[in-house]
């Protein structure tokens, strides 16, 4: 029989995820095709540069402020606070920074394969 799950703010305090810098991911839920969890960051945390593969990424921001970089040398940006909903589109490269006083949501990745992270080391896919 199916049953609901749940998995607990405790369980993902300490995730076996892929992790890019300056943050840490929790995964609640991997089913197929879809990743489901909660993203951490510290306060003046500045991730590294990375996408998401196919998956589309969909975040409700449940603390903090977060500006999120992407484009061309990554000098488009978005501001996204406590209460917002976020899109990233598949394969977008960007990178988030975090409010002093840090910031955290609750993350779901749909229409992938494989990892649900790719760090790169650019702001553009393939620069090094």
């Amino acid at each position: 029989m199916s049953r609901p799950e749940i998995v607990t703010k405790e369980q993902l305090s300490a995730p076996p995820t892929e992790q890019s810098g300056g943050m840490q991911r929790g995964q609640a839920f991997a089913h197929e095709g879809v990743w489901c969890g909660y993203a951490d960051f510290p306060g003046h945390a500045t991730t590294g540069w990375h996408h998401h593969g196919d998956y589309a990424t969909y975040a409700y921001i449940t603390e903090g402020e977060m500006t999120i970089e992407f484009g061309p040398g990554g000098g488009e940006q978005v501001v996204a606070r406590a209460g917002d909903s976020v899109y990233i589109p598949g394969n977008l490269v960007h990178r988030e920074t975090v409010a002093p006083q840090g910031g955290a949501g609750f993350v779901v990745r749909t229409g992938g394969e494989g990892p649900t992270v790719h760090n790169v080391e650019g702001s553009e896919r393939g620069v090094s």
